[in-house]
């Protein structure tokens, strides 16, 4: 798993937890967290429902990831 970013407490704040992958489109800007830490930021690129996976282009990497609900919470900022 890579290193977890840094994220200001205002970013965390006003952040609301995404329940559904489907309510995430595409340019929308999220959080990947698990257990408290940040791990990716940055904008949709593409999801699949049917897999509960966000691609994800990181905003300090400029990679594209794909993240799970299986493993990682989701916050739309």
């Amino acid at each position: 798993m890579p290193v977890a970013n840094v994220h200001s407490p205002r970013t965390t704040a006003r952040a609301k937890r995404v329940r559904s992958i489907r309510s995430l489109r595409r340019g929308d800007t999220v959080e990947a967290r698990s257990g408290g830490t940040t791990y990716f930021r940055g904008e949709v690129q593409d999801t699949a429902p049917g897999l509960s996976t966000v691609w994800i282009r990181d905003e300090s990497t400029g990679l594209r990831t794909a993240a799970s609900m299986d493993d990682f919470t989701f916050w739309k900022v």
